[in-house]
């Protein structure tokens, strides 16, 4: 149990003890609505990119699909002729300048979700807190002609042409509240203002409130999650689920994601009855080689395999699970017409 396990429980829960700081409510909120307003109010003052820029992020704080969005419209845009480079942030890393992600590159450098994304779509990538000087290193550096930003719905420094706002399906916006008495960054009315909503998986538990601006109920777009095989983690072997499930297996599941119960579910989906173990860390959390079982099966997700790749471990039988994102052809159709045009716009 941690702190971020804590205040979960309470955001998404029946635990409202986070209640105790309603005080600082009235600070929070205006604090929030002053940054978008002076973005809303002079967006000359933030950087345009040469190209068109999608931001994929959300309005919460925990997991909510964000890393298998991003890696989808990589494979979404090249098969439609774009060549697209990713920009990310890379939490918890102490970076001066940015950084072009290459083969060398460590997990520990760079960041998790980073180095997984470039691993997983062969992208362009570049780590840096400061997405503007980013996006300027990538195109100085690269031959891209669009670019997602990896979150960032919040970073007002960068003007973007598409906003992606990623919202989970079962958990929903949690209690409603700004942080630290609930899960949002932003207000829910915020959601308005984006070009797409998606949730994955599942159609929402609870529809999102009615938003201002049009009196209806947001509509929200469905994007499914498929996996065919476990990955060794070395890369070199796939395990089909019918051999991984059997009966007689057994399993430690571990993650150090920011919705680890999806992840259990994913795989309760695939197959996997019941788990040996389960062991769940901090979202982003810094795997050392005590944390991983020196024996037996161990399944973890894909951000979890990049970071214990760096690690001398020696137990043969650790395996990831490489997840895909569907998109909706609603949404597909909607996106490369509103990029096309955005890119013409761009070059004349």
């Amino acid at each position: 149990m941690n702190l971020e396990w804590l205040f979960s429980k309470a955001w998404y829960g029946n635990c409202p003890w986070t209640k105790v700081f309603l005080p600082l409510m009235p600070l929070v909120k205006k604090v929030v609505y002053n940054k978008r307003a002076a973005f809303l109010a002079n967006p000359s003052l933030s950087y345009t990119a040469p190209v068109p820029v999608v931001v994929v992020g959300n309005i919460s704080v925990g997991g909510t699909g964000k890393s298998p969005m991003v890696v989808a419209l990589c494979e979404l845009l090249r098969n439609n002729g774009f060549r697209p480079g990713i920009v990310s942030r890379g939490h918890g890393v102490k970076l001066t300048s940015p950084v072009l992600i290459d083969e060398q590159s460590m997990a520990c450098e760079v960041g998790d979700e980073p180095a997984m994304l470039a691993r997983r779509t062969q992208c362009p990538t570049v780590v840096y807190p400061r997405r503007a000087i980013a996006i300027q290193h990538l195109l100085s550096t690269t031959s891209v002609d669009v670019i997602i930003c990896d979150d960032g719905m919040q970073h007002y420094a960068l003007n973007r042409d598409i906003e992606i706002a990623m919202v989970d399906a079962q958990r929903g916006i949690g209690n409603g509240c700004l942080l630290p008495v609930g899960p949002l960054r932003e207000p829910e009315e915020r959601l308005d203002s984006v070009d797409y909503v998606v949730s994955i998986a599942k159609q929402m538990t609870k529809p999102l409130i009615a938003l201002a601006s049009s009196g209806e109920e947001r509509s929200v777009l469905t994007a499914n999650l498929s996996s065919a095989h476990l990955v060794s983690l070395d890369g070199s072997q796939k395990l089909a689920f019918s051999d991984a499930f059997s009966s007689t297996s057994q399993w430690h599941v571990m993650a150090g994601i920011g919705n680890p119960e999806r992840f259990m579910q994913t795989l309760k989906g695939l197959g996997l009855e019941e788990p040996d173990s389960v062991a769940w860390f901090a979202d982003h959390h810094a795997y050392q080689e005590g944390d991983i079982p020196l024996e037996g099966g161990v399944i973890m997700t894909e951000k979890d395999a990049v970071k214990c790749q760096d690690l001398p471990l020696t137990n043969p039988n650790i395996w990831y699970l490489p997840v895909s994102l569907v998109l909706p052809d609603a949404l597909t159709v909607s996106l490369i017409n509103k990029l096309q045009h955005i890119k013409e716009e761009k070059q004349s």
